[in-house]
């Protein structure tokens, strides 16, 4: 009987982290991508080189500091790919390309989508 108590409490303590963590990635998830939307994406289109660069440093350092959290619960490989993205988004504003660093921002905001969506428990990801 001490043992299914056990096993049972140790599931419920699993189970509340997951929560825990799906509430605390899907809100930061949604603050980058409305950091993208919102500021860097305007700054780009707008052609304000200095203003994007700014915003885009400062996203940049708020994924990175996420991304310690995120390591423990998401893909490798998809924190990867972010990071590939990112790299190519920072190098497109700096060398101040409207097209390419539109269009990486973009391809940034979906993988974080995605990166969200791929770790949540679902029919789909379970099947």
């Amino acid at each position: 009987m001490r043992a299914l108590i056990i096993s049972i409490l140790s599931v419920a303590v699993i189970i509340a982290s997951w929560g825990i963590f799906v509430n605390y990635s899907d809100k930061s998830i949604h603050e980058l991508t409305n950091t993208i939307e919102d500021e860097i994406l305007i700054s780009v289109y707008a052609e304000d080189w200095t203003n994007a660069q700014t915003q885009f440093d400062e996203f940049s350092k708020k994924w990175h500091k996420e991304k310690k959290i995120f390591s423990f619960f998401y893909s490798t490989v998809s924190l990867n790919e972010t990071d590939y993205s990112i790299a190519r988004a920072k190098n497109y504003i700096y060398s101040e390309n409207i097209a390419l660093s539109s269009g990486e921002l973009s391809c940034i905001k979906e993988q974080l989508g995605f990166l969200h969506l791929n770790e949540l428990i679902s029919l789909d990801n379970l099947f």
